[in-house]
């Protein structure tokens, strides 16, 4: 006990250095979570990036097809063939 008492100053630093550890594990594990966050943030936006590349080059393939060009104008523009009926929602 009188050594406890004598050596008080070495338990006070195994407490500061504990309390350090203790604050810096916390702090590592925050950083660790908001990482993981934005790596699956990239990760949807590279899926949908990749998607959107995918769809850009198949139009890009078919914009000799008239199917195609008939898509777009259907959807760009309003346009219908004939025998069909446009309809408008408001």
């Amino acid at each position: 006990m009188k050594a406890l008492l004598r050596n008080w100053w070495v338990i006070a630093f195994i407490a500061m250095v504990g309390a350090v550890y203790v604050q810096a594990m916390h702090k590592k594990n925050r950083d660790l979570y908001a990482l993981q966050e934005k790596v699956e943030r990239l990760t949807l936006a590279k899926t949908a990036a990749l998607e959107e590349k995918e769809e850009l080059l198949l139009r890009m393939d078919a914009k000799e097809d008239p199917e195609w060009l008939e898509l777009v104008l259907k959807e760009k523009l309003g346009v219908v063939a004939k025998g069909e009926v446009k309809v408008v929602f408001e």
